[in-house]
């Protein structure tokens, strides 16, 4: 009797078993049908509305133009219309000079054209020139996102620095925003105490600065030359004649932060215990000719804001002589020649360490001797401190001795 019982229970969970599994069964088997079915009910609505988008971008549209005009009837389909407004975008964009725009309308074209050679009126995508067009619309779109984003972070730095937006709009005015943010944002921002030592005369100095605020004295041998004011580059060694130098330039003077006007808003403010004189901006000067070399647009404008900051300087000159500021007006143009000439060496050398780079850019460096009026007797005196001949500057070599290498 006992077995019997057992039988019964052990034939009871294998029918439970069995009746679990088949509803499991049942289960998985209707989700997997049901997710078939939405999946197929998906691709019927994608389908269905291709359809219906091809009808509608095919169906022959006709002019109603009376017959005195032109006894045939004139029609067209709203794909041929995406051909011809994609070539005419095309068209429009040639004649714009600005950046942005010009690829915002490359991509308004480029994407007419996709629905032209998707939709084609013969009935055939296109595919050649349907994947060309996408590969252009990436392209245009990365560098329209890009552009916004430095935008954008002009802007902020704009209106999160007065200072900077007095510069922006003073003196960087021809230089499109995103430009001015590339150059903000690789610039590292120093503060200067009153009498603050910027560079030393005859130090290395790897560094570009730009005067924010404050203003900066030029030393010669302790003898004031001029002033750097607001909007005014240091140490930018022949950057406005083209001349792209990398590495360190030697200083031709001392630079020190001038002590500010009491009536100054920022003369209150205090860094390591002295009242603060000047702001700056720093590039170092092998990553600004990097960014220079990358950017076409950028190393343009930047060449036009030197060459009006020389002018500044030259003005700025001269109006030191006029305020009588120089006591003994012979001795200070001495010392002005002297650092000129002391200048134009510190370029030659840095320029002759690379000579790749001199050769190449030799006609800049001859700009560079017309504009500051370089005569033959200081480009040789140049020559003699970099240990260099005319001869072999000429050549643009150094010549080799076959005992000791170079002479």
């Amino acid at each position: 009797m006992q077995s019997q019982y057992q039988q019964r229970g052990i034939s009871f969970l294998r029918n439970q078993t069995t009746r679990s599994k088949s509803k499991t069964t049942k289960s998985s088997s209707s989700s997997s049908s049901t997710s078939h079915f939405s999946s197929a009910s998906s691709r019927i609505t994608v389908k269905n509305l291709k359809n219906k988008l091809q009808l509608q971008l095919l169906q022959p549209r006709i002019i109603p133009i009376p017959r005195w005009i032109s006894p045939r009837p004139f029609s067209f389909t709203i794909s041929e219309c995406f051909g011809h407004a994609s070539f005419i975008l095309v068209a429009i964009s040639y004649a714009t000079d600005d950046f942005l725009l010009l690829r915002i309308i490359a991509v308004a074209g480029s994407t007419s054209m996709l629905f032209f050679t998707y939709f084609h009126p013969h009935g055939r995508i296109l595919w050649l020139p349907f994947k060309w067009n996408l590969l252009f619309i990436l392209i245009n779109t990365y560098r329209i996102v890009k552009s916004l984003y430095y935008h954008y972070i002009g802007y902020y730095i704009m209106m999160s620095d007065e200072d900077k937006r007095r510069v922006k709009e003073d003196y960087f005015d021809i230089m499109d925003m995103s430009d001015f943010a590339k150059l903000c944002s690789i610039a590292t921002e120093e503060v200067l105490a009153e009498g603050e030592m910027v560079v030393f005369q005859g130090s290395k100095n790897p560094y570009v600065r730009m005067v924010v605020e404050g203003e900066l004295d030029v030393l010669r041998d302790g003898v004031r030359t001029y002033s750097l004011g607001e909007g005014n580059f240091v140490t930018e060694a022949g950057l406005h004649a083209g001349l792209f130098l990398t590495g360190t330039v030697e200083s031709c003077c001392t630079i020190v932060a001038h002590k500010r006007n009491s009536s100054s808003s920022s003369s209150d403010s205090e860094k390591d215990g002295g009242k603060v004189a000047a702001r700056c901006l720093r590039w170092n000067r092998t990553e600004l000719m990097n960014l220079l070399n990358q950017n076409s647009g950028l190393r343009r404008s930047l060449k036009a804001i030197l060459s009006w900051d020389i002018v500044r300087k030259l003005k700025g000159q001269r109006q030191t002589i006029s305020d009588h500021m120089v006591e003994d007006a012979e001795f200070w143009t001495q010392k002005r020649q002297e650092q000129s000439a002391n200048r134009y060496a510190a370029i030659l050398q840095n320029m002759l360490q690379n000579p790749e780079y001199f050769k190449k850019h030799k006609n800049a460096l001859d700009h560079y001797r017309t504009i500051h009026h370089i005569d033959d007797d200081r480009h040789k005196q140049a020559l003699k401190t970099c240990g260099w001949t005319p001869s072999e500057y000429e050549a643009g070599e150094r010549m080799k001795d076959e005992d000791d290498g170079i002479v």
